[in-house]
């Protein structure tokens, strides 16, 4: 499945990812770290956020990490 952003296109294919910036791969890798990559490309965009709404809440909190902080 492809994902785009202004000129990133995210390419998630069978758990592993590569990321594009004007047709030239800036990430291949697992897809968490593609997705984790994008975002930051993408200087972390609420657009970007939304397409990956479901993934993001799946994650888990780090367990030092109290229940009422927001995640960093």
């Amino acid at each position: 499945m492809k994902y785009v952003y202004n000129n990133l296109v995210y390419d998630n294919r069978n758990n592993k990812g590569v990321l594009y910036r004007d047709n030239k791969i800036l990430f291949m890798g697992n897809s968490w770290s593609g997705i984790l990559q994008f975002l930051a490309y993408s200087g972390n965009a609420p657009e970007v956020q939304e397409m990956f709404k479901a993934q993001l809440s799946q994650r888990e909190r780090p367990k030092f990490q109290s229940a009422h902080e927001e995640p960093k």
